[in-house]
């Protein structure tokens, strides 16, 4: 590996500590949601924020998958009705086992 990227390892590292960061502040997000539907809140002034709690119900969504499913369209018409989308950029993290 190049000089250039060995500069970039701690970047990988940092990254990495923020994707386990994030991971635990979803976990205590919905820790704290889970006691505010305990408690009944419906809203809570804080310090700083003001939380409201609502509650949606059931509600239906059209299972576009299981119509084409059942519908079995062609490969014609499946091309015919493609869209294009935006490229985008992953970054997958995995924690080293400590061997190069």
């Amino acid at each position: 590996m190049g000089k250039a990227l060995d500069n970039l390892k701690p970047l990988a590292d940092e990254y990495g500590e923020i994707k386990a960061q994030l991971a635990d502040l979803k976990k205590r997000q919905n820790n704290i949601k889970e006691v505010f539907e305990q408690a009944g809140v419906s809203e809570l002034e804080g310090l700083t924020f003001r939380c409201v709690v609502s509650t949606v119900e059931e509600s239906y969504t059209t299972d576009y998958k299981t119509i084409c499913e059942k519908l079995k369209p062609s490969r014609q018409m499946i091309a015919a009705n493609q869209k294009l989308t935006k490229g985008y950029v992953r970054i997958n993290v995995y924690g080293r086992t400590g061997d190069e």
